[in-house]
Formats: C-alpha cells, sequence, structure tokens
C-alpha cells in the first residue's frame, strides 16, 4: 500500500524561535570533537558504527599505527581520530493541533538529556511525586519539575524550553505555530522532555521511556530526523478529566491554578461543563477500503459508535457530501452559518445543503445518505476521486444538540493526490482526525440530550431562541455548568411555610425554564442535631451517597442514617403533584414534593438530598451542616428566614464515584445497573488513551518533534 502524510500536516506552520539560554554557551565552549557528520544508517534508521575517513595522497590508511608515504620517501605517522565527543542538536516543536480534532496551546516545557536507563520526568502507573508533574500538567509550569528533575541519578543537563509569541514575548504555543530550543548532549545519552496540553485539564506531551536517541553507536550525532512517534499524550491523574478542550477548570479557560477538582474520590461542589460534547472518536469510527470492482474508488464506512463508547449516545442526521476541488469550503470559520448550514445542525435537513453543492463550481459530485444514523448504524458511501475534485468533505447533525455538526474542517480532506489515490489508511486516518463537532452559532445551545429545543423534543424545526451573541462557525466548546449556583443554577424553586413548629418545604422542579431539562428523583429528608454531617464536602462519598447520586436509590443511605447518632426523624418523599394527576416517582418538570417535618430540639437541622437525572452521580443537597429550623433556644425560625437559607443553600454536588460523561446524553447515567460507569477517580500517570470517558488525539497528532544536529 502507498505510504503517504497526511495532507493537513504537510502544511508549514510559523516559525517561531527561541534558542534557550543553554545554546548560546555552545560556542564558547565548542564541545571537544565537535559537531560530527553522521554515519550511515541501517533499514532501522539506528547507525551501523561505519565511519569513512578520505585522506590526500597516492596511499593511505587508517588505523591505529597508520602512516602515510609521500613521493620522497618521507613518512608521517597519522594519529588516530579524537573519541566523538558533545555535540549540540536543535529541538524543533511544532504545535500541530490546528489540523485536527482540538485545538490547543502548548506550554512551555521541561527538557532533559540523560543516561539511557534513567527515568527521570515522572514514572508510569504511579501517583505523581509532588516533584512538579502536576505544575506542568495542570498549570504549564515547568519550573518545580526542571529543579527536580536536575538533582535525579543519570541526568547531564536539564532546562525549561519557553515558546514566545509572534510579538516576541514568551506565551504559550499556539496552534500552527513552532519553537525551537539547543540542547548539548554527549554521546550515550539521550533526550526527554514534556509540555502540557493546555485544552485538557492535567494531559501533557512527553517522549516516552528511554527518550530521544541522539548519537549512533559509533557516538556520531545522528542526522536531522522527525521523532514524533516516541511522543505519547499522558495523563497526569492528579486532577478529574473534563471534555477536552471544554473544562472550565482547564488552563486553556482560564482555570485558576491548582484548583481543579482532585483526580481522587471526593464529594464536591459541581465543576463541570453540562453542555461538553466529546470529539469525533467517541461519536464514529471510520474505515476506507478500496472497491473490490475498482482500483480507483474507495468505499468509505461511517458507524456511529456512540453507544459503544458511552460518553454522549446520540442519533446523526442523514449525511451530505461531496467531491470537490481545492476553492469550495463548506464551512467557513468564524463566518456566519450559511441558511443550508443552519438547517442541516438545527434540525438535520439536508437538502438545502445539497441543494446548494449542486450550484458550485468546483463540486464534482455530492448526495445524501438517509438518516437517522442511530447508534449502532453503519453508512457505507462509494467514492471516486480525480486529480481535478480530490478532496472530500461531509456533515451531518449531532442529533442530541441544539445547532451542532460533525464535519472535518472547511476543505475536507484531501483523497487524491500528485501520485494519485492516496493510501486508502492514510485516508482513514486522516477523516477520523478531523471528523468532529462543529458549532454553527445560530441557535442557544442547551445541555446534550435534554434540551427542550433539540430536534428530539422540539415542538417544530427552527424553534429554538438565537445564539445570545454570534460569533460565527466555531469548533464546539462549551464550557458552561448549568447546575452552578444556588438552587442547582435554576433547576429548582423552594417555598417554605410553617404551622407551629412543622414546617412545609415544596420543592418545585422548574428546569424546564432552564438549558437543563431534567427530572429530580425523590427526595430523601432528615432532621439531625448540630453534629451530624450526611456527607463531607472533599471526602469520599459514602455508600448511600453514592447509590443516591448514581442511581437516585434512597435505601442504603436509609441504613446509614438510621444507625447514626444525633438523627432524630428521616424520610423519602416520592409523592408529588403537578399540572396532571399525583403520581410517584420522579419529580418531572412543573410538578412538585411537598415536605412535611418537626424538628424536636436540640434536632433542630433539615437535610435534603436528591440525584439529578439523567446524570452520573450529580445530586442536589444543602450543605453538610444542614438549615436550621429551631434556634438556638429551641424557638422555631421564620419560614421566610428559613426558605432563603435553603435557596441560598441548596445547590449541586458531584458524588465523585463515576467519572462525569457529556451533558444528560451519557451511556452510564442514572438506570437500573447500580455503578456501571467509568471511574471518577485514578490518581496516577497513565497514557491518555487509558481513559474511559473522553478520546484524547495521539501525541503524534498534537506535536511534531524534530531533532538535527547542530
Amino acid at each position: 500500500m502507498r505510504s503517504a502524510k497526511p495532507d493537513t500536516l504537510g502544511e508549514s506552520p510559523t516559525i517561531v524561535t527561541r534558542i534557550h539560554a543553554i545554546g548560546a554557551r555552545f560556542g564558547l565552549v565548542l564541545l571537544a570533537g565537535g559537531c560530527h557528520g553522521a554515519p550511515p544508517l541501517d533499514a532501522e534508521g539506528t547507525s551501523t558504527g561505519e565511519a569513512t575517513v578520505t585522506t590526500s595522497g597516492a596511499s593511505t590508511t587508517t588505523g591505529p599505527d597508520s602512516t602515510s608515504v609521500d613521493p620522497d620517501g618521507s613518512s608521517d605517522t597519522i594519529e588516530p581520530l579524537p573519541p566523538p565527543g558533545p555535540a549540540g542538536f536543535v529541538v524543533t516543536l511544532e504545535n500541530l493541533t490546528h489540523t485536527g480534532l482540538m485545538q490547543s496551546p502548548l506550554s512551555a516545557g521541561v527538557w532533559a538529556v540523560h543516561a539511557v536507563d534513567s527515568d527521570v520526568l515522572f514514572t508510569p502507573g504511579i501517583p505523581d511525586d509532588g516533584e512538579g508533574l502536576h505544575a506542568l500538567a495542570e498549570d504549564g509550569e515547568p519550573a518545580m519539575l526542571a529543579g527536580s528533575v536536575a538533582s535525579h541519578a543519570g541526568v547531564v543537563r536539564t532546562g525549561v524550553f519557553e515558546p514566545t509569541t509572534m510579538a516576541g514575548r514568551p506565551g504559550p504555543l499556539m496552534p500552527g505555530e513552532a519553537t525551537q530550543f539547543v540542547v548539548i548532549a554527549e554521546p550515550g545519552t539521550r533526550l526527554s522532555l514534556a509540555t502540557m496540553l493546555m485544552g485538557s485539564n492535567d494531559l501533557f506531551v512527553a517522549t516516552k521511556a528511554p527518550g530521544v536517541s541522539l548519537f549512533g553507536s559509533d557516538g556520531l550525532p545522528l542526522p536531522e530526523r522527525d521523532v514524533s512517534a516516541s511522543l505519547q499524550l499522558w495523563n497526569a491523574g492528579t486532577e478529574i478529566d473534563q471534555a477536552p478542550g471544554q473544562g472550565p477548570w482547564q488552563a486553556l479557560h482560564g482555570g485558576s491554578p491548582g484548583l481543579g477538582p482532585p483526580e481522587l474520590p471526593g464529594v464536591l461542589p459541581h465543576r463541570h461543563s453540562t453542555r461538553a460534547i466529546p470529539l469525533g472518536p467517541d461519536l464514529v469510527a471510520v474505515t476506507v477500503d478500496v472497491d473490490p470492482m475498482d482500483p480507483d474508488a474507495l468505499i468509505l464506512t461511517l458507524t456511529n459508535v456512540s453507544q459503544d463508547r458511552g460518553t454522549m449516545v446520540t442519533a446523526l442526521s442523514s449525511l451530505s457530501w461531496a467531491l470537490h476541488d481545492d476553492t469550495v469550503e463548506l464551512l467557513t470559520e468564524g463566518a456566519p452559518a450559511s441558511p443550508e448550514l443552519e438547517a442541516l445542525a438545527e434540525d438535520g435537513d439536508p437538502a438545502p445543503l445539497d441543494a446548494w453543492l449542486a450550484g458550485v463550481t468546483g463540486v464534482e459530485q455530492h448526495g445524501v445518505v438517509l438518516g437517522p444514523w442511530l447508534p449502532g448504524d453503519q453508512l457505507v458511501l462509494p467514492l471516486a476521486p480525480t486529480a481535478d475534485f480530490p478532496r472530500l468533505s461531509l456533515a451531518a447533525m449531532v442529533a442530541e444538540s441544539n445547532d451542532a455538526f460533525l464535519a472535518m474542517g472547511p476543505g475536507g480532506v484531501r483523497l487524491f493526490d500528485d501520485e494519485g489515490l492516496r493510501d486508502d489508511d492514510d485516508i482513514a486516518d486522516d477523516i477520523a482526525a478531523t471528523l468532529t463537532p462543529w458549532d454553527a452559532g445560530t441557535e442557544a445551545n442547551e445541555v446534550p440530550g435534554a434540551g427542550l429545543h433539540q430536534a428530539p423534543r422540539q415542538v417544530a424545526p427552527d424553534t429554538g431562541p438565537p445564539e445570545p451573541e454570534p460569533v460565527g462557525v466555531r469548533r464546539y466548546a462549551d464550557v458552561t455548568d448549568d447546575l452552578t449556583g444556588p438552587l442547582a443554577g435554576g433547576f429548582l424553586s423552594v417555598g417554605v411555610t410553617r404551622s407551629g413548629a412543622t414546617f412545609t418545604i415544596t420543592l418545585t422542579n422548574t428546569s424546564d425554564t432552564t438549558a437543563f431539562a431534567g427530572q429530580l428523583s425523590p427526595t430523601v429528608w432528615v432532621i439531625h442535631d448540630d453534629i451530624v454531617h450526611v456527607f463531607d464536602e472533599g471526602f469520599p462519598a459514602s455508600e448511600g451517597i453514592e447509590h443516591l447520586a448514581e442511581e437516585g436509590s434512597p435505601y442504603a443511605l436509609f441504613t446509614e442514617l438510621g444507625s447514626s447518632f444525633g438523627v432524630y426523624d428521616f424520610g423519602v418523599q416520592a409523592d408529588h403533584a403537578g399540572p396532571g394527576i399525583p403520581t410517584t416517582g420522579p419529580l418531572l418538570p412543573g410538578d412538585a414534593y411537598a415536605i412535611e417535618v418537626t424538628p424536636q430540639f436540640p434536632f433542630r437541622f433539615l437535610g435534603l438530598l436528591a440525584a439529578i437525572m439523567p446524570s452520573n452521580d450529580t445530586f442536589v443537597a444543602l450543605d453538610p451542616a444542614g438549615v436550621a429550623l429551631l434556634d438556638e433556644r429551641g424557638a422555631p425560625r421564620p419560614a421566610a428566614v428559613v426558605e432563603a437559607e435553603i435557596a441560598a443553600r441548596l445547590r449541586a454536588w458531584d458524588a465523585g464515584t463515576e467519572g462525569n460523561q457529556a451533558g444528560a446524553a451519557g451511556y452510564d447515567m442514572a438506570g437500573p445497573i447500580f455503578d456501571q460507569g467509568p471511574p471518577q477517580g485514578w490518581a496516577f500517570v497513565r497514557e491518555a488513551s487509558e481513559d474511559p470517558i473522553w478520546s484524547w488525539p495521539q501525541a503524534p497528532r498534537v506535536m511534531r518533534m524534530t531533532v538535527a544536529p547542530m
């Protein structure tokens, strides 16, 4: 099969050069032995160790005791070649995220020259050792790690590389840009480095063990080469992962250093984007094969794998596609969506876009593969690209959204190049690496899987409210947390009345007035003293809290409450009234629970807990200490005061027991099977590909690394 680099990766990024200070000393040291030429390489790219020496004269030999004989008969002893010495290398790093699934800056980073058997930057499979990996991986701060690495056994030298902006100031390495720095190394040593992927919580790009080889077996510097295959995307295991490029605690979105939710089991205030949509690999699998009936044609197969991955389960609309030349763009990033693209993105209607393609100069073939494209379904599309029309573009609506759609970049993916039809595996890799969700920017986003103006739930096409501040078509990256703040961001409203010492607390599901139209599980109430906490912030959830938060079941929590000294009374409210017939079960939008309690001094505090559905492990609760219904002397407090306190202190919490998936459309959200979701905390360094919640790009799609001798 033919081998070809991805079309998009062949583009030359803007080169922003910054030579690290150690490089300035290179000329002063002059490095005994200098920068030698490279020896021949074998088929594996490894030095053969052979070197050729050429001298002038009628007869020459080389060796420890070699002599040369001049025409006049005199002879001179040729000194043996000095052993190879240190050499300087220029390392070039290019941010390639502009060509793939997500665009993200790369931070300043750490490099180290070290012995082959040294484990210098981190150790896979164990927690961060406190030497500074967390500072680099979470916040892009390399100084602490560089200082720690300098004292490691086997480390010859280390330093920090810091990219510069186009204006010449220090700053992150932006998509499409490149930076350079110089290292000095001795034969037998290797190079390792690490830099943060800033569109993540604690992911970093780093070399795999044992690092990058710099010298051949003869001790001579290896020639310039692309060593991107030695890179791996790693997860530091220090902060909970949020949607790629979307987490509000990620450095890309201004998350405060070190303040993201720790990647350990613990109950914390809800701090996640409720509007997350995963990257393309969590929704669609791509295969490309040569047509067995026509070697100049291809068969593209797209499979809806959203249920298999489980991060977001969604149908996809009918697929609009086109084969075209280099002048055609299906979308223009940053520009308003066309009416034809809006119809597809909001309502899944491909007809207007297909009609538009029919009139575009530069489009050879186009069409529609009818949907809906349900989880598990495959779309098979025969393609016959030519040299004049070498590119493929396609688009389909993400059904559980307001105006998100799957597409490649503006110009699509090249299927045909100067040598003819590209390798089918390379084409599949390019499509998979660039097919990602886009936001049309035409309709206000709601929580995926719950919004009332999304296609599966809207009363009619084109009925959702418009985007409040239109910014045009962009890669989907909505960081909104719709459950933040009092009353879980408006998910609930509360009312309190009192008759003597008896209080009636009314909880109404008002989520239909928000972007997250969900349900509330039957609500647990508890009357307790000032010692009891039903849960504690920052500590692991009890089994009772876990069962309540994950599946809405109160029974395990009842067992815990029944054995707790300081608990006076508890129960669950499941009966509710609303616009329809009074029913028992989860609280639907517009319905209300009326909870009647009578405290008895010193058991004067009220606790309330209920699961938000659908979610993985989100629940609403009062602060752990509860709200006082009686004052310190045992007198009932005014109903209006109690109501105000409940309204201020009833909020959404994350139980920390299950990984959060996208919006309200995750496969493992509240359901009949308990504890089936991905684990919340890992707390050790591992490859990012092991993340069961989100898919991340492969490291060579994030950064290209080349090393060249000076």
